[in-house]
């Protein structure tokens, strides 16, 4: 099934908290790292939207990057999953995440989604004029990582991070430019 992205908006509020509730109740990890707020009220999502659009206009902390979020929606208008990209490395970010996060609901996994994912966010890291792209996964997290390789990443090393006890997976990813 083909996926598209979508901006998060307050239309997406229901959606929203049918994905979240399924997650938690699923105990497995949350990504990216926008989707940590569980179940919201019309009001405290509004603000999550904001929230969102204002780092996308790089009103952030400095210590963090402007991000592209999105929500990622089927052709039944099911969200899927959501994923960003963050338009710069920070410090913080060279030595870890890199500039794209992506995530799957449980439900949906093992089904290509993630690849599809990336490839969009390849795609919109593209339209920035970003042509290596770093990408990180936690080591165990085995699907991610084949996921990555599946788009071209060439594993650079694994570190670890602070408050963080899982080892994770650093990938570059070379673009062509047009």
């Amino acid at each position: 099934m083909k996926l598209h992205l979508v901006k998060p908006d307050l239309i997406y509020y229901e959606k929203y908290n049918d994905m979240m509730s399924e997650w938690c109740a699923s105990k497995t990890q949350i990504a990216p790292w926008f989707l940590d707020s569980t179940i919201m009220s019309i009001d405290e999502f509004a603000q999550f939207v904001r929230m969102l659009d204002d780092c996308e206009h790089g009103i952030v902390d400095k210590n963090f990057s402007a991000t592209s979020s999105y929500f990622v929606m089927d052709e039944n208008d099911r969200l899927i999953g959501a994923t960003s990209l963050r338009h710069y490395l920070t410090v913080e970010g060279f030595l870890s995440w890199g500039h794209i996060g992506y995530g799957v609901r449980p439900t949906e996994r093992q089904k290509g989604y993630a690849v599809q994912m990336l490839k969009m966010m390849l795609e919109q890291a593209k339209k920035k004029g970003i042509y290596k792209v770093l990408v990180g996964v936690h080591d165990g997290n085995i699907g991610s990582w084949k996921t990555v390789e599946k788009c071209g990443g060439v594993m650079e090393n694994v570190v670890h991070i602070e408050n963080d006890d899982e080892p994770i997976r650093r990938y570059w990813i070379d673009i062509e430019p047009d």
